[in-house]
């Protein structure tokens, strides 16, 4: 069973896109750590979280997912600082602003947002088991050019599961 807010998201996705898996490239991790100190050493009292495949260092986009953690009503305070260090935002929602660029040539998504309860916890459950970590590797592999719409509903379905137990 998926959230509303990940049916919403598969409802968007370009039902024609196809998902491209690579194996791990520990230059895409060194590129996230980079951006993470370069974000910190201007918002020093951050949290700021680099999360997702490049950085469990397993197999996936080789892309590169960013989190500035915040409440809403504080993002005025760090909005002019990460527009300083990487342009004018993608898009400004109420809960989170995004940014999309590239990063010695990997893709790069940044949000400076309220924190995604449910994403750190599969992240930090990942990261602390090992045989989860294997099979969410292997799953992602498996979808390699393939939907991404299938994809992504794959993975929903992983962390709902890994959330249940």
């Amino acid at each position: 069973m998926l959230t509303q807010d990940e049916e919403n998201y598969l409802a968007k996705i370009d039902p024609t896109r196809k998902v491209s898996i690579s194996a791990f490239d520990p230059r895409a991790k060194e590129t996230g750590d980079l951006i993470v100190k370069r974000i910190k050493d201007k918002l020093p009292d951050a949290r700021v979280l680099f999360m997702g495949a490049t950085a469990l260092g397993i197999a996936g986009q080789n892309d590169i997912d960013i989190y500035v953690l915040s409440e809403s009503s504080k993002f005025g305070e760090h909005l002019p600082i990460l527009e300083k260090l990487f342009g004018k935002p993608k898009n400004i929602h109420e809960t989170f602003i995004e940014w999309s660029f590239t990063e010695k040539g990997y893709p790069v998504e940044l949000y400076l947002t309220e924190p995604p309860d449910r994403q750190i916890k599969v992240y930090d459950i990942l990261k602390s088991n090992k045989e989860l970590l294997k099979e969410y590797e292997e799953l992602k592999l498996k979808f390699n050019g393939k939907s991404f719409i299938d994809y992504q509903r794959a993975k929903y379905m992983f962390y709902n599961k890994i959330l249940e137990t």
